[in-house]
């Protein structure tokens, strides 16, 4: 019968396929999660180095408790994730016998992380000065360079548990983990990891008494891993130190005490100044304390028999000796030592190993537990050779456990289905190394009470609630060592699949301009995630993601403007689906453009002049449409000139018209093609020389800007004083006219719309309007003969606000502007959708108004402009026209103006006797979907409208 023990968790890999479990427990105990003698310390939580120090309020530093701290007290250093507090702290306040300080940085919860403390400059980590019954347990230390942890002029002090990571950053010869001081006593250094980079693991100093260091690990130190000098009553026991490159374990300077049951293992090294004595003894005891020191029960790992040995075993008594059994000869010392072993493994002793079972129970020092916590055992399959017939140590900190092995379990009887879930595991699968008997629990995973049964009985258990659950199962031996590996995972899925939900907005920057074609899809985390197998998005232009489970933000960039529907396809783990959809607008933004001479070129007789993409400057990203000035002269009869992507059907609309012997000007957005190229059609049975400018750009793959319609008002009109300038503008001279920051345009708008117009002309010419400011940007207005009214919409770009009207004529002419709208970065503007030009009105033919007849003088005729043609059924906000009167039999102008609103004192088209004229006109879109077309004119005309665009806002779909 083996003598019990107390169980140690071990979390397992999952009981898929056949494997093997095995190793020691590695069970961290856990501190009393809190009483009214517990001090708290979390810097990751609202924390106060003022306050009490509650767990609701804890303190910001672990100085703050330590200042403060009273016997009795425990300070608990809180950790999430390895939480690192950095700051070396010192602690001057002692405990009593009855009632010790402890500080601990064990988690609260299993499965936690230790809290770690990280020194600051070349301070130790922690320094224990002049203190007395303290403990410190379950701490990282991070070494900086110095010390970890310094223990001055103290008693009764337990260092236990700690663990001092490998350093990021090294200094040769300096920093020891754990150092005594030569005043202090009763001090003990237990079951603490130490990694390699320090120069000692542990050192005491001359003058100490009573330290013991015991089932500690310490690897690689450069100069002595367990290093005791002057020392009374030193007990160094069941340590293991791995390849020292110096003395693994030292005792000089008059030290007393016992060295027993420790290992140290050597390896082969080269002299280096981070390891500076690689031939050292594994084990020094000096001629001066070589009297008062009893060795024993040791192990000396330094090479396989007949093979080289590194380095000599021990220096006794300044005296070296290659071998224990050289040892032992010549002075009586390590009748029970070991050698002859290769071993610089951090595990359990390997099965049948010399080190089990083999250590001096009895010696000073000696554990219950090594250093994960697990309990000495005896190890029924080897001879028990120690000095125990209770107790049976391994050598060394740590200890052989049973060896649990599981093969394939069986998978629970079902999987996956419907809440309630009836499912049922079976019991068995496991053996034990040293052939002991198991009990089996089975904890489901839903927070229900494990199950317990004997080995093959199955267990069935409902799952209630949906959920995925995870069932578990721990075995556990006779000696009470149990080990846990999880089940296949069990699916209780929900009476319907999870909603899935998708909404998709257009990308725009802080400043709000907007990429009017790159789309930013939400896809939020399903409300039952765990019951999802896998989502896709297909964009509605042929193109898909597959997505991850959690909240998604999907970019997509769309490669032409148009309405796509996305969709959101959402698979569950049963095979269910359901879908969302999100419909998305992409759309263009407005890039202004700083007008320039593009060309000028002479088109003949029903000729087709191409233009490039350079030279509309439409070669860059994502440009679906131009915004061209087209400018005529030398005409050799009337005629018209049509603009249209280049490679399509010419469509039958007009762009501007044109006489002899007069220049013409007008405005007009084009589609272009993937590459930019634009057609003119010259319908005219004479040539014709054309100027063409580009005045702005629309792109879907740009972040640019806006659109915003306005209520067309009136800015300025020299006839009255409108605008700061009253009667005739000389010919040859300006006006300035603020356009921005006024009427509801802000100042930060990157270009303005504006109609344009000179009356009372007393002899021909034209309008030239430029930015204020930048001389370089300016489009040409309308051209007129003398007593001729005459209008033109423009675009310009802005600078300061403000643009310059010149009268161009050698004489004088009253100057009138409009306000239309204008663009800027806007999140709540408009977007532009360019449409293959199409007539939606002609009255002359009846199309668009129902009936054959041109609009009365003094009528108004509604326009219906939404629903067909490629414009939107609702959201728009304005349709770009151009309004041409043909050949009109008396003077007059068209007002083109929003349905349902008052009508504005404003020009669209100016028209005189017997001249067919178009003008551009972004017209404002009523709420019914209808624009007004009112003829003030004395006599009645003919009216034709030609559809390029228009603009919308859509909301997230």
């Amino acid at each position: 019968m083996h003598r019990p023990r107390p169980a140690v968790g071990v979390s397992v890999a999952v009981l898929i396929v056949a494997g093997v479990m095995s190793g020691a427990g590695t069970g961290r105990a856990t501190a009393d999660p809190g009483s009214a003698g517990t001090l708290y310390v979390n810097h990751d939580v609202a924390c106060s180095d003022t306050g009490a120090g509650s767990q609701s309020a804890p303190f910001c530093t672990v100085q703050a408790a330590a200042d403060v701290v009273e016997p009795g007290q425990t300070v608990r250093i809180e950790s999430v994730d390895d939480q690192t507090y950095s700051e070396s702290v010192t602690l001057t306040r002692s405990g009593t016998k009855d009632a010790p300080i402890t500080f601990t940085g064990a988690p609260v919860s299993a499965g936690g992380s230790w809290a770690e403390l990280a020194s600051t400059g070349s301070a130790p980590a922690l320094t224990l000065k002049a203190v007395h019954d303290v403990r410190v347990e379950y701490l990282g230390v991070w070494y900086r360079g110095g010390d970890g942890v310094a223990v001055t002029g103290s008693e009764g002090v337990d260092l236990d548990r700690l663990s001092f990571p490998r350093p990021a950053v090294r200094a040769p010869g300096a920093g020891t983990a754990v150092t005594v001081d030569g005043a202090s006593s009763d001090v003990t250094v237990s079951r603490n990891w130490i990694g390699d980079g320090y120069a000692y693991g542990v050192r005491v100093e001359q003058g100490a008494a009573r330290v013991t260091a015991t089932t500690n690990v310490v690897t690689t130190p450069r100069l002595g891993g367990i290093a005791v000098t002057g020392t009374s009553g030193a007990n160094v026991t069941s340590n293991t130190v791995i390849a020292p490159c110096a003395t693994g374990i030292s005792l000089d300077g008059g030290s007393s005490g016992v060295v027993e049951n420790n290992v140290v293992a050597s390896t082969t090294a080269r002299q280096s100044d981070t390891c500076p004595a690689p031939t050292a003894p594994l084990y020094t005891v000096s001629a001066d304390s070589a009297a008062q020191v009893t060795a024993d029960y040791n192990v000396a790992a330094n090479g396989a028999p007949g093979g080289t040995r590194p380095r000599p075993e021990y220096s006794w008594a300044d005296s070296p000796y290659p071998t224990t059994a050289a040892l032992r000869d010549a002075t009586g010392q390590g009748a029970h030592d070991i050698d002859g072993l290769n071993m610089l493994s951090l595990t359990a002793p390997n099965e049948h190993s010399a080190l089990i079972d083999s250590a001096d129970a009895d010696a000073p020092g000696e554990l219950s537990t090594d250093i994960n916590g697990a309990s000495r055992v005896d190890d029924p399959l080897v001879a028990d050779t120690g000095t125990s017939a209770s107790s049976r140590p391994d050598r060394g900190a740590i200890e052989r456990q049973d060896t649990i092995y599981f093969r394939v379990g069986d998978t629970p009887s079902s999987t996956s289905g419907l809440a309630p879930l009836v499912t049922s595991l079976r019991t068995d699968g496991a053996t034990s190394s040293w052939g002991e008997a198991f009990t089996y629990s089975v904890d489901f995973g839903d927070g229900g009470a494990p199950v317990t049964g004997a080995a093959g009985a199955p267990v069935t258990h409902s799952y209630t609630t949906p959920g995925r659950y995870t069932p578990s199962i721990t075995v556990t031996d006779t000696d009470g060592l149990s080990r846990t590996g999880q089940y296949v995972p069990v699916l209780a899925a929900t009476a319907t699949p999870p909603a899935a939900s998708l909404s998709g907005v257009a990308d725009t920057t802080s400043d709000g301009q907007v990429n009017a074609g790159y789309a930013r899809f939400t896809v939020p985390e399903p409300a039952d995630v765990w019951e999802i197998a896998y989502r896709s998005l297909t964009f509605g232009d042929g193109s898909q993601q597959n997505l991850a489970n959690g909240a998604q933000e999907v970019p997509h960039q769309y490669p032409a403007p148009g309405a796509y529907t996305a969709t959101l396809t959402q698979t569950d783990q049963l095979g269910r689906t359901t879908t969302a959809k999100a419909t998305f607008h992409a759309a263009d933004a407005f890039v202004a453009m700083t007008p320039e001479f593009d060309t000028e070129k002479t088109i003949a007789a029903h000729g087709v002049l191409k233009l490039s993409a350079a030279t509309v400057r439409a070669d860059s990203d994502g440009v679906d449409a131009a915004e061209l000035q087209i400018v005529t002269s030398e005409a050799k009869a009337s005629g018209s000139l049509t603009l249209y992507t280049h490679g399509t059907t010419r469509p039958g609309t007009s762009s501007i018209d044109f006489e002899p012997g007069r220049s013409a000007r007008n405005e007009a957005t084009v589609k272009v093609t993937p590459t930019g190229s634009v057609d003119i059609y010259n319908g005219s049975s004479g040539a014709v020389t054309v100027n063409v400018a580009t005045v702005g750009l629309q792109s879907h793959g740009q972040f640019a800007d806006t659109y915003r319609p306005a209520t067309p008002v009136r800015l300025l009109d020299t006839r009255g004083g409108t605008g700061g300038v009253t009667g005739p503008v000389a010919g040859g001279h300006s006006v300035t006219l603020t356009a921005a920051g006024t009427h509801g345009v802000p100042t930060g708008a990157s270009a303005v719309v504006l109609n344009v117009g000179a009356t009372t002309t007393k002899a021909s010419g034209s309008l030239t309007v430029s930015t204020h400011g930048n001389s370089g940007s300016s489009v040409t207005g309308p051209y007129w003969t003398t007593g001729q009214t005459a209008s033109a919409q423009i675009v310009l770009p802005l600078v300061d606000g403000k643009v310059v009207l010149r009268n161009t004529s050698r004489s004088s002419a009253n100057l009138i502007a409009d306000l239309v709208g204008w663009y800027g970065p806007i999140a709540s503007g408009s977007q532009f959708q360019p449409v293959t030009p199409v007539r939606i009105l002609n009255t002359h033919t009846g199309a668009g108004s129902g009936k054959i007849a041109r609009l009365g003088a003094h009528a108004t005729l509604k326009l219906k402009v939404i629903g067909a043609h490629g414009v939107p059924a609702s959201g728009v906000s304005a349709v770009d026209l151009n309004l041409t009167v043909p050949a009109p039999s008396g003077t007059g102008y068209l007002i083109a103006y929003a349905d349902g609103t008052s009508r504005p004192g404003v020009h669209s088209v100016d028209f005189t006797a017997k001249h067919t004229v178009a003008n551009r006109a972004l017209v404002k879109v009523g709420t019914d979907g209808e624009i007004d077309l009112y003829n003030a004119g004395s006599t009645s005309v003919d009216i034709y409208a030609d559809l390029l665009g228009d603009y919308a806002t859509h909301p997230a779909g």
